[in-house]
Order: C-alpha cells, then structure tokens, then sequence
C-alpha cells in the first residue's frame, strides 16, 4: 500500500489480511490519515452527485455509497481485531514478566495503548492477584466507586499523571534508579518500549540513552 492512496480493495484486503493472522499485520504509520481521505474522498463524491440523474450516474453512485458503507465497517473490523491482538500481548506479557516488550507492527498509538495495558496489567497482578495469594490486603492504583445512578468514577490525580508521560526507545543499558518523588524506574535494556514521566524521558534523551516514539 501507497502512503498516501488506498482503495476500497485494499482495505478489504488488509482486513482479511488481520482476521487470518494470530500476528499484527504491519501498517504505515499514516494509516489512520490515508484511510480518512479515502472515506472523506467517497462521502465528497456522494454530496455532489446525489443530484444525478442519468443511469451511469446512478450506477456509479450506489457503487460509491456501497463501498463507503462496507469501507467503515471493514476499517472498525480492522482495528477491533487489532486491539483484541494487542490486549492478548499485554496480558502475556505482564503474566509471563517479559522484560522485552517486542511492539513490531504496532503504529504509534497502538505503542502506547499496549504499554499503559502492561502497565495496568502488572498493577492489577502485583496488588490484587498476587497480595490477595499473599494473604495481603489488595491495593487498587486506580480508586473506582461505581454508585446506583451514577457514572463510574476514576481518580483525576492519576489521569493527569498519564498525561504527563512519554513514549521513549532505549537505546543503551539504563540502570534502576531512585527518581525524585522516590519512584524506582529501571534497570532497562536497549529496544525496551517505555511509558514514563515526561521529565525522566526527556533526561534520559538528552543523555543519549533513548529515542522519542511518534
């Protein structure tokens, strides 16, 4: 696929293509933007000619509205399939204490979905799971109170901590450290994908030891 142009085909092509593998199709980073022209291009075409009347106009407009109807569900099917992929990785993961977090085919939002996952993953296992075997009272990161009537509520402190953090590659060994607030981080290896405060990766770019993820 081009990386600017995607045709009805193809799409039904890549979405074959994802249901059929148990692994993540790889995709242009720009994937999300080529398929929007495509689905702004159709709907651009439909707003102009839905006035039309000769017989090859009507023909070619119904084939235009069939495929923008089908395109929109094949790109949902898409991307369904490709969390579903990516929340499986997560689990295993954080289950099995994998130390290489491996994002192949993963686009950039895709990045940082997996590592917030593995994240909660391992919060739920070591706090819950793990202190409930323990005989240890389980400890929730994120306090949630689900009242009769009212919306599930999360912990703002903790949404704007998420906020603050950056997707970063390593590049060179970086060894466990103490950060300011007393938050271990670390040790990490080379090609580890992680998900820190803003501060600590913007330390650990300037000294040469990561790479931003975009």
């Amino acid at each position: 696929m081009g990386d600017d142009l995607i045709t009805y085909q193809k799409i039904r092509e890549i979405q074959r293509d994802e249901r059929s593998n148990t692994a993540l199709v790889k995709l242009p980073e720009n994937v999300l933007e080529v398929m929007q022209n495509y689905l702004n291009e159709k709907k651009g075409f439909l707003e102009k000619n839905s006035d039309e009347k000769n017989l090859f106009s009507v023909d070619k407009f119904s084939r235009a509205e069939y495929e923008l109807k089908n395109a929109k569900i094949a790109i949902q099917n898409i991307f369904d399939t490709r969390h579903k992929k990516i929340i499986e990785k997560a689990f295993q993961v954080s289950k099995n204490n994998m130390k290489i977090k491996d994002t192949t085919n993963m686009i950039y939002f895709e990045k940082r979905i997996f590592l917030q996952l593995i994240e909660i993953f391992d919060n739920y296992n070591q706090n819950c799971i793990n202190a409930i075997i323990s005989h240890r009272k389980p400890i929730f990161d994120v306090s949630c109170k689900e009242d009769e009537g009212q919306p599930l509520k999360i912990d703002e402190d903790i949404l704007n901590k998420e906020k603050d953090k950056k997707l970063i590659k390593i590049i060179n060994p970086v060894p466990s450290f103490i950060w300011e607030d007393n938050s271990k981080f670390g040790p990490f290896n080379p090609e580890d994908m992680v998900f820190l405060p803003e501060k600590i990766s913007e330390l650990l770019i300037r000294q040469k030891m990561a790479q931003e993820v975009k």
